[in-house]
């Protein structure tokens, strides 16, 4: 077991008075600390406190302190604070985290706002919650979020929990004996989802966890609050799995709403085309992984695999392939079915650069089960609305164009997901940005189209 794994079961242990006190005093002091070296950096605009901390859901050991500076367009100042930033992360061991995309200038807080879901939502959470430690508060510049800005934003929340539970409880091998980590993770999943939901359909934005637990008072919610009690935490397997279970459910019972209750602007009388990648396809489909977990499914997943099918898409990379499992509710799989499934995986493309990624497919959802992070925060779970070229290719109908899609494949050049992606990707984005302009959408999924 890691010593963060066995510090944060003593802190979890331990977090009575007077020590929560003190842990709750340690985590105020590394934040003073944080703000007063950040108002040494010139250009500074805005330092923001975010998510559990500025809302006092601290839970020792697992809690970040998380920090949201904005700074001036100038490259040399922002570089300093960046490297400011990295050195909080290295001297605190990861409590205070650094990514580049915690610093940010006023423009891009404004496109990201404009343009992308998951800051939106991100950006309305700080105009309730976050701490403003220093500088002027730039929230307060930014438009009120419309009804279809507030939807999709929600969407998108809830692909980034289902990213995070599968991401910790199915990839990470360290997390496996985290009992603290994967508790605190199905509260997080739960509840912030719920939240996502009750602002989806009432328009009423709601940002605690323990409020969303007790607003829907099911027997799920009412375990995930005692749990989250108990001074000595045990892995309750039974509990992850109904967690698992209604996380799969809330999307299914969202996507049913869709035709009726569009959660993102949908273009009308749009027409889409896929250009298979076949011939590539039909190669990996020869080779002994794709031979081996067909296989496994068939003797393993029985009753459980209902089919499984190959393909590629637009919304990832050239060379990646995705594998997709149909099943259903009736016989889903446990999380020790998949654990066992990804094990398999993680054998059969040892040495391969690029593995297959893999998924779950009920009905016209999608859930991948082998994520890539941060990548799939906003790419998330698949329907006909957001990933339509795989589904065109799985032979479902009707497909949408929407603004999702819109913003993924046309807007690119803007798109941090497509930073540094390569020529070919550049062409091939560039070739169905060109056809969403006259109004039928070409997917050109094989690289010999691409390049011809």
């Amino acid at each position: 077991m890691a010593w963060k794994t066995k510090a944060r079961y003593l802190l979890a242990w331990s977090s009575f008075p007077p020590l929560s006190f003190i842990y709750r005093r340690m985590y105020e002091f590394a934040i003073w600390i944080s703000v007063l070296l950040f108002r040494q950096c010139r250009g500074i605009v805005s330092v923001y406190l975010t998510r559990g901390c500025t809302k006092r859901q601290i839970t020792p050991g697992v809690s970040d302190i998380d920090f949201i500076v904005v700074v001036k367009p100038d490259a040399r100042q922002r570089q300093r604070v960046e490297s400011v930033f990295r050195y909080l992360d290295i001297f605190s061991g990861g409590l205070i985290p650094y990514h580049d995309i915690f610093v940010v200038n006023e423009e891009e807080l404004h496109y990201r706002w404009h343009t992308t879901p998951l800051w939106r939502y991100r950006y309305q959470e700080g105009k309730f919650n976050w701490s403003l430690k220093h500088g002027r508060n730039v929230l307060a510049a930014l438009p009120p979020i419309t009804a279809s800005e507030r939807t999709s934003s929600c969407f998108t929340e809830m692909h980034y929990w289902w990213t995070q539970f599968v991401d910790f409880l199915l990839q990470h091998e360290i997390y496996r004996h985290d009992v603290v980590l994967r508790r605190s993770l199905c509260f997080k999943a739960v509840a912030e989802v719920l939240n996502a939901l009750h602002a989806l359909r009432t328009g009423e934005f709601c940002f605690s966890r323990e409020e969303a637990l007790r607003r829907e008072d099911s027997p799920l919610c009412r375990k995930l609050r005692e749990n989250a009690k108990q001074r000595v935490p045990r892995r309750d397997k039974a509990l992850e799995q109904e967690c698992f279970r209604f996380l799969v459910q809330s999307f299914l019972d969202l996507w049913i709403e869709f035709r009726d209750h569009p959660f993102m602007h949908v273009y009308r009388d749009v027409e889409q085309t896929v250009q298979p990648a076949g011939a590539a396809l039909q190669r990996e489909k020869a080779e002994t992984p794709f031979r081996e977990i067909s296989r496994y499914l068939a003797d393993e997943w029985t009753g459980r695999c209902h089919g499984v099918h190959l393909v590629k898409s637009a919304f990832y990379q050239l060379e990646d392939s995705l594998l997709v499992i149909d099943t259903s509710m009736d016989s889903l799989p446990s999380l020790g079915d998949l654990e066992q499934l990804l094990a398999v995986r993680t054998r059969l493309y040892a040495g391969f650069q690029t593995p297959t990624w893999f998924f779950l497919r009920l009905g016209q959802v999608i859930f991948p089960i082998t994520p890539n992070v941060p990548r799939d925060y906003n790419r998330g779970v698949l329907t006909p609305a957001t990933a339509p070229d795989v589904f065109l290719q799985l032979g479902e109908t009707p497909v949408y164009w929407t603004s999702h899609t819109d913003w993924y494949l046309t807007d690119w050049r803007r798109n941090r997901q497509w930073l540094n992606a390569p020529p070919l990707k550049q062409a091939q984005l560039e070739m169905i940005s060109r056809s969403a302009a006259t109004g039928h959408v070409m997917y050109p999924l094989d690289t010999q189209d691409i390049s011809a």
